[in-house]
């Protein structure tokens, strides 16, 4: 079952983007979680090197 549902807003446990919101807009076939930092930068993690946002 999928952790993260697209629209939702998360942030990497660890890394150069560790804090920093993306949003989830794509899963891959192999489960691979993409997600967009800005209007260009997007990146895939697994889904337990992220967690939801929170303010």
């Amino acid at each position: 079952m999928k952790q993260f549902k697209i629209g939702d807003g998360v942030t990497p446990l660890d890394g150069p983007f560790k804090g920093i919101y993306g949003v989830v807009v794509f899963y891959d076939e192999k489960e691979q979680v993409l997600v967009r930092f800005t209007g260009s930068q997007q990146l895939y993690f697994a889904e337990m090197d992220l967690r939801l946002w929170e303010n």
